[in-house]
């Protein structure tokens, strides 16, 4: 049985980090791992000697997918101005799409996220003709998105024998996690709060890989 290859099965996640999208941000990493693909995000390998950009040009390079919310485009008191982080990671995916290695770049394709229909094309309409998913912010329709957009990857890079479950019982998994998640930290010495927190975002992940194994 031929094997995926890392680049194959890696997707990079392009999405905001504070309090208020956590979680959706874990229900995205969640369904990625559960759909047989690999997580990649900014806050992998915290202490290498990169800058924050050629950390992400790096990720965007090892992998085939990505996803990008660009839903973020709020301002208030604090924020005058709308955030252009995630735009700016997706134009670099797009570039490595058009501009990259052409053994690669023809492989590769990414999914377009946003909260509220055609926000997307009133923020960025140079992406007219991107078919966007939208979340809603809700935890639940954005793992729908995730599975539509992995499922037909499934296809091309994994076995052929391999079976992805529907969105909505990966949905009633990421909960099942969620409520098992603070024994499953408190066994390796890690609270509740810290576990939640960005800073551990690898071991999250680490646990919700763990636990995906241990209930296939």
């Amino acid at each position: 049985m031929r094997r995926p290859q890392r680049y194959d099965v890696s997707v990079f996640l392009n999405c905001p980090f504070d309090d208020g999208y956590r979680p959706l941000l874990h229900a995205a990493i969640f369904a990625i791992q559960d759909c047989g693909f690999l997580a990649r995000t900014a806050l992998e390998d915290v202490g290498s000697g990169e800058t924050r950009l050629d950390k992400i040009a790096r990720i965007i390079g090892e992998s085939r997918f990505s996803i990008h919310d660009i839903s973020r485009v709020e301002v208030d008191a604090t924020n005058p101005l709308p955030r252009f982080n995630m735009p700016f990671e997706c134009g670099l995916s797009f570039g490595a799409a058009s501009f990259g290695h052409p053994a690669r770049a023809r492989g590769r394709d990414l999914l377009i996220l946003a909260a509220e229909p055609f926000q997307d094309k009133r923020t960025l309409s140079d992406l007219a003709g991107q078919d966007a998913k939208y979340h809603h912010a809700r935890p639940a329709d954005l793992i729908k998105a995730v599975r539509s957009f992995l499922a037909a990857k499934a296809k091309i890079v994994l076995p052929a024998d391999t079976s992805i479950r529907g969105h909505s019982d990966i949905f009633d998994r990421f909960e099942r996690f969620k409520l098992e998640v603070e024994a499953l930290a408190t066994s390796r010495r890690i609270r509740l709060d810290e576990i939640n927190s960005f800073d551990y975002l690898p071991d999250w992940l680490a646990l919700a890989v763990a636990w995906q194994a241990a209930t296939r």
